[in-house]
């Protein structure tokens, strides 16, 4: 089962993923999380080998390509990622849990100017999540958590400051088009700003739910703290 953890800059995607492996993993879960970027410096990936080890000097490179060669690299990265992985991954009672995937990159080359449709057809041909969770948080929210940390000009509009305006408005559209193909598509909405341990849990039970029934232990919590 393919589970794709979905959001908009700053909303939690890669540690609610990993808490939510975790969780599940000491319930008993087969389970596999699986990010984009984990394609550099694998040997597992030898297509891979001209690319720089540096996953943070890479991410740079790629948000500096012009629009459509960028938003092609990111859905080849996504779908190298996945590679080798589908057989087990189509397994009803093993989760392949995806930090984030397509959504978020697709919505925001949407909103630097790619055709919609366009985009929409190149994602159609990406192997399907079997569900989807959209972890919805607010712009302003998202802000307060990465200010001053890790805030890059591709998530501000390539404002080169990475100004409080420039992230916000970028976001607010991401964010109008991926509330967008939640309704359409009906994936699971969120609230991020909930208290991680809560968004956690939901994670969790959602996604024992899907598991065959004599295959999905009961979840056991976990004390984990709640980050902000």
């Amino acid at each position: 089962m393919i589970v794709s953890l979905v959001g908009s800059d700053g909303a939690g995607k890669s540690t609610v993923s990993r808490l939510a492996a975790e969780r599940l993993q000491t319930a008993g879960t087969r389970v596999e999380r699986v990010d984009r970027w984990d394609i550099v410096g694998s040997p597992a990936y030898p297509a891979t080998r001209f690319m720089t080890a540096d996953v943070r000097d890479t991410r740079a490179c790629v948000a500096g390509m012009p629009g459509t060669a960028r938003f092609l690299f990111l859905m080849w990265s996504f779908a190298y990622a996945l590679q080798g992985r589908l057989p087990q991954a189509s397994e009803p009672d093993r989760v392949t849990l995806l930090d984030g995937y397509w959504m978020k990159h697709a919505a925001g080359e949407i909103v630097y100017g790619l055709d919609r449709a366009w985009v929409e057809d190149v994602v159609a041909g990406l192997p399907r999540s079997d569900l989807v969770i959209h972890l919805r948080l607010d712009p302003e929210r998202a802000w307060l958590r990465k200010a001053g940390r890790d805030v890059v000009p591709y998530e501000c509009g390539m404002d080169p400051g990475c100004s409080r305006a420039g992230f916000l408005a970028h976001q607010h559209r991401i964010l109008d088009v991926l509330d967008g193909w939640a309704e359409r598509f009906g994936w699971l909405t969120v609230d991020a700003g909930d208290p991680l341990d809560e968004v956690v849990g939901r994670v969790v039970d959602t996604v024992t739910a899907r598991l065959p029934r004599d295959s999905a232990a009961p979840a056991v919590a976990q004390p984990f703290p709640v980050r902000t």
